[in-house]
């Protein structure tokens, strides 16, 4: 779903002021200037898709008593606003009230709300016309026969396929009498928002995650029938906010839900609200539950007087310490995936020419670091905000933007042309030619670690799956500092190659050889660039991928020419053809931006495209499954693919097993992949999953694959026949 998050600005004119004679003229003018801002209204106020109001229950109020006020809301069909957890994507609406002295007000008096399907996302809001009731108190020294003046500034965010922000300003004067007046137009809407509200109950119970699971366990009297019965977690990122099951044990109620994508941290209780029936009969219950994790003491005294409970499914990573020694090592591994080299050999140029210079080769190596960790923790800042926002985003997320991927086919280009010597880089990347004491090579050593994170991120190496899918699931400091670690692990060898002057002695001295070496070192270079533009053709189809090629060729003609005219004084007029020409160069950059996706993948000969649905079906006729989510740009993604799951003895055994092949592609952004991961405690790909014959737990793969590997896992999934659980999530 995408928003259209242009805030409209509260503006135009309700009213005109009319010269009614110098009795009234002063009254008049005051009127006037509060009627100036469209956005104070003491009567319905009609914004994009909504109506808003603020009305009250009574028409008057009286001294030392309650009164209701209430935000009316009346939205157009198929558009909606969010209850207090909005679900998996929007944000609740806000009231900051502006009181006399003396009167206060409650906070927003949520009814239960509604469970809205949009694709894949499940929100939790309102729709039609409804009110948002507030209690206000009202002081017991207001003298009767004054007027009470209230207004409030209201916040609101509605959407339908897309998502509209808005505010108000709403306004509304009350007179003080001796006994409260009802006001008949909206004791309706007062009355249903007051049948709405949950009552709260005295039921007690607990919810026990185990892995991915959440079992949660109701015992009390008057608990409801399960027909027709929802429930709603109040607190977000604690459950998933897709359907949950309900089933009854005894006069215990049994609800069955899924972890959040998104989970933080272990709450010591949840509360949840359970709704029943539609309209008018509806219906409404509140209760808090206990928060227990599968392992502790207090679960394990549970679960043994529970057999309902599930059984832990071990794929989530419940260790902070663990989590972080394996991004360490993760990000030590990195240096030997594929996707990584071409950046370390820019920072290998720069290890030969200060490897007998101490001073600068442990400057450069602190440089590096620093470069690597920080651009890990500012990727993930950005990853952990956009998905805050409600966005299903994952590891690896920027080389899912077209602009991304050709911005960096260019960045490839224009370094392996310096390496070639077409040009001289003067304190880019390659630091090459600078002195080692200007602190050009410090500079170069920062920005070379951090093109290296940007194009390590999308490389997943062994280690790193279950540490990056618990940082997910932490506070924001606990991620921060598993990105840090990972960063840290990259960098790690070049900076202790740096500071241990005995590795530093093996190294030749520098000489005429490194001419030869960078000549060498810019091929990878290239090779990445054609890889990239591989990824961008997949993603933005044929089309804008020839014409970014075109005006790749434009820019290399740029590089070329000023590589000419760089030991001279050009003109005025030569630079500024050089600008024109790079800046021609790099316009077929709009038509990747523009560029609509291609066609989703398709069922093939030797596979099927993956979808939940898919799965659902496959699992539900007992059928073996082998997953594979998958992208383009994942190196260790396609090293897998040539290794273990390209060869004939491969499709053979999925042939003679009768295991179904679902190839889920992640090359582009796909929420449905997004969330599926997350399941499984990952935050990027790949991911293999082998689901046995007849149903039960899926068996998680390894995410360097082997044939003998792959090739067991298919023989014990074809092999085995239990009749288990076969839901898609674990």
């Amino acid at each position: 779903m995408q928003w259209l998050t242009a805030i409209r600005a509260i503006s135009g004119v309700r009213g005109a002021v009319l010269s009614l004679g110098r009795a009234i003229g002063a009254g008049t003018a005051l009127i006037g200037c509060a009627l100036l801002s469209a956005g104070i209204s003491a009567a319905p106020l009609s914004r994009e898709h909504l109506t808003v109001e603020l009305i009250a229950k009574h028409s008057t109020v009286v001294p030392g008593a309650s009164a209701w006020l209430g935000l009316r809301l009346v939205h157009e069909p198929h558009w909606h606003t969010y209850w207090r957890n909005p679900g998996d994507s929007g944000l609740p609406t806000k009231l900051r009230w502006q009181l006399p002295d003396g009167i206060t007000a409650s906070e927003i008096q949520w009814p239960a709300p509604d469970r809205i399907r949009l694709g894949d996302l499940r929100n939790f809001g309102y729709e039609g016309e409804m009110v948002l009731p507030v209690r206000i108190e009202v002081p017991d020294n207001l003298p009767a026969g004054s007027q009470v003046s209230i207004s409030l500034d209201a916040d609101w965010l509605i959407c339908k396929e897309e998502c509209i922000p808005d505010k108000a300003t709403l306004a509304i004067d009350l007179p003080v009498t001796d006994q409260a007046v009802a006001d008949a137009r909206w004791h309706t809407l007062f009355e249903q928002a007051e049948a709405g509200q949950p009552l709260a109950m005295s039921w007690q119970g607990h919810a026990l995650a185990t892995g991915n699971d959440v079992s949660i366990r109701i015992e009390g009297s008057s608990l409801p029938d399960i027909e027709g019965l929802d429930a709603f977690p109040i607190q977000t990122q604690l459950l998933s906010n897709g359907d949950v099951q309900f089933q009854r044990d005894g006069a215990d109620l049994l609800i069955q839900a899924v972890r959040n994508e998104y989970f933080s941290a272990a709450p010591s209780t949840m509360d949840v609200v359970l709704t029943q029936g539609q309209g008018a009969s509806r219906r409404a219950w509140s209760t808090t539950v206990s928060w227990q994790e599968a392992g502790t003491q207090a679960a394990s005294a549970d679960a043994a007087g529970n057999s309902s409970t599930p059984v832990a499914n071990g794929y989530t990573m419940h260790s902070l310490a663990l989590s972080l020694l394996f991004a360490f090592l993760g990000g030590i591994l990195l240096n030997l995936m594929p996707c990584v080299f071409p950046v370390l050999s820019l920072k290998a140029l720069s290890i030969a020419e200060s490897a007998h210079a101490p001073k600068a080769a442990r400057r450069d190596g602190l440089a590096y670091l620093l470069g690597c960790v920080l651009s890990f923790v500012a990727l993930a800042s950005v990853l952990l905000i956009l998905r805050g926002m409600g966005q299903q985003l994952g590891w690896g997320f920027q080389l899912q933007s077209p602009l991304v991927v050709g911005a960096l086919i260019y960045v490839m280009v224009a370094l392996g042309l310096a390496l070639s010597g077409v040009y001289l880089l003067g304190a880019g990347l390659t630091g090459l030619g600078q002195s080692l004491t200007e602190g050009q090579g410090m500079r170069s050593a920062f920005f070379t670690g951090v093109l290296a994170c940007v194009v390590a991120s999308p490389c997943t190496a062994p280690l790193m799956g279950p540490a990056l899918g618990f940082a997910l699931t932490q506070s924001a400091g606990a991620a921060l500092a598993v990105f840090a670690a990972l960063g840290l692990g990259l960098a790690f060898p070049i900076f202790i190659l740096g500071w241990l002057p005995g590795l530093r002695r093996v190294l030749p001295r520098p000489g005429p050889w490194m001419n030869t070496l960078k000549q060498v070192l810019a091929w990878p270079l290239y090779l990445t660039a054609v890889w990239l533009l591989w990824v961008l053709m997949l993603q933005v189809g044929a089309d804008a991928s020839a014409l970014l090629l075109a005006g790749l060729v434009v820019f290399i003609a740029a590089l070329h020419g000023y590589g000419r005219l760089q030991l001279q004084s050009p003109a005025p007029l030569q630079r500024l053809a050089l600008l024109g020409l790079c800046l021609l160069g790099l316009s077929p950059m709009i038509a990747v931006i523009r560029a609509h996706d291609p066609a989703p993948g398709a069922t093939t000969s030797t596979h099927q495209a993956w979808s939940m649905q898919q799965l659902d079906e496959l699992r539900a006729e007992g059928k073996p499954v082998f997953v594979n989510l998958t992208a383009a740009w994942c190196i260790t993604c396609l090293a897998n693919e040539r290794m273990a799951l390209s060869s004939d003895a491969f499709f053979n055994q999925l042939r003679d097993h009768d295991v179904r092949y679902l190839k889920g592609d992640w090359t582009r952004r796909d929420p449905a992949i997004t969330a599926y991961l997350a399941q499984f405690g990952r935050s990027g790909v790949p991911l293999y999953l082998v689901y046995p014959r007849g149903g039960g737990e899926p068996e998680l793969l390894p995410q360097l694959l082997t044939p003998a590997l792959v090739s067991a896992a298919l023989s014990r999934a074809g092999s085995e026949t239990s009749a288990t659980d076969t839901r898609s999530h674990p």
